[in-house]
């Protein structure tokens, strides 16, 4: 099975995973202990048994473009004051962001532990690519 490696956990050997594709500017992320010290993000063919778990041809990954690969999945819209307004699904969001290093024009995926019909009003952390207009 390939495992996407997003970040690493609140503990030594933990690690959040993305368990499927984004899909309408979410990501289901659960966290999991994994025996590795590589430095996220990555990819990985995890191999579990009964006797334990595996991580084989780990490999970087870069997040700006695994994000572009699924480009019709992500939010679409624009950070200002803290806040992301913009358009996924054809539905319009508007989500208070806590992380004040993310502004401008985006696109964005939510991890979630759980999907729902709209990303959450409030959101810790944000996976986004900033669009540069030249």
């Amino acid at each position: 099975m390939e495992i996407v490696v997003i970040d690493r956990g609140p503990h030594t050997g933990l690690y959040y995973v993305a368990t499927a594709p984004p899909r309408c500017g979410q990501l289901p992320v659960k966290l999991m202990e994994l025996p590795t010290n590589a430095e996220p993000p990555f990819k990985a063919n995890l191999l579990k048994t009964r006797w334990g778990a595996a991580l084989l041809n780990i490999t970087p990954l870069d997040l700006d473009e695994w994000l572009l690969e699924h480009l019709d999945q992500l939010i679409e819209g624009e950070v200002t004051d803290g806040v992301l307004e913009g358009v996924v699904c054809n539905r319009k969001i508007q989500s208070k962001i806590l992380d004040p290093s993310i502004s401008g024009p985006v696109f964005a995926v939510v991890p979630v532990t759980r999907r729902t019909k709209t990303p959450p009003p409030l959101v810790l952390t944000l996976l986004a690519y900033r669009i540069q207009i030249a």
